[in-house]
């Protein structure tokens, strides 16, 4: 697929977007267009990072043999493949999201953000000053916006997880730091028929909560009086 001059690569509707979104685990061998890489990709990095921190980036393979080697890395399966592995080593493009607890670490120690939150200290894995890991949700959350930029250009992809046993592989075969964290990768191309899945979404009602958790959000419900919007205080 093309992207048309302007650098954008869909027009799709937010909703539609988010209906189509699946998980596609098998692809054609019809590589991607590289214009249509590169607005995906930029897609990934426009979002938010906890105080600016700019602690999250991405790798992208697409050559064949830096995806063997991507695969040879995280894997010692490749030569025998279970149906999984099979499937989404068909991708023609792998994009890991890479996190640098360092950077966030560097960001919270300065004078502003040392103010507003001084229980943040200078040791990313003390889980007691840093219980949210917030250079792994960064991480995560450019995975979800490269996956939505992959279906608005009519493309299809999975989220993917790096086993951290073999960060240290990875890390050889591509130059990556050894600060970084591989937190995810995102297989990436135009998907191939699929066998039909009985796994389902389950309710909004199910997984979101109205004012209190185990209230179930019943979509098309009259707005509580005093509620934002609802008109009355």
């Amino acid at each position: 697929m093309d992207a048309p001059a302007g650098g954008r690569v869909g027009c799709v509707e937010l909703d539609e977007v988010l209906r189509r979104r699946r998980a596609v685990r098998r692809f054609t061998d019809e590589p991607v267009d590289r214009r249509v890489l590169d607005a995906v990709v930029a897609a990934g990095v426009s979002g938010p990072t906890a105080g600016g921190s700019q602690g999250r980036s991405l790798l992208v393979v697409t050559t064949s043999g830096d995806r063997d080697r991507f695969w040879r890395a995280t894997s010692d399966d490749v030569d025998a493949p279970d149906a999984w592995l099979t499937g989404v080593m068909t991708a023609p493009a792998v994009v890991v999201c890479l996190s640098d607890p360092s950077a966030y670490v560097e960001r919270y120690a300065r004078p502003d953000k040392q103010r507003a939150r001084p229980d943040l200290g200078p040791d990313p894995s003390d889980a007691s000053a840093w219980p949210v890991p917030w250079w792994d949700v960064d991480a995560g959350a450019s995975g979800l916006l490269v996956l939505l930029a992959a279906v608005d250009a009519g493309l299809g992809g999975c989220l993917v997880g790096v086993p951290p046993r073999r960060w240290p592989r990875v890390r050889e075969a591509f130059g990556v730091p050894d600060p970084q964290r591989l937190t995810a990768a995102v297989v990436l191309g135009h998907p191939a028929p699929d066998p039909p899945r009985s796994r389902r979404r389950p309710p909004v009602g199910a997984v979101v909560h109205d004012g209190a958790h185990g209230r179930p959000w019943v979509p098309g419900a009259p707005q509580a009086p005093g509620s934002p919007g609802s008109g009355r205080a």
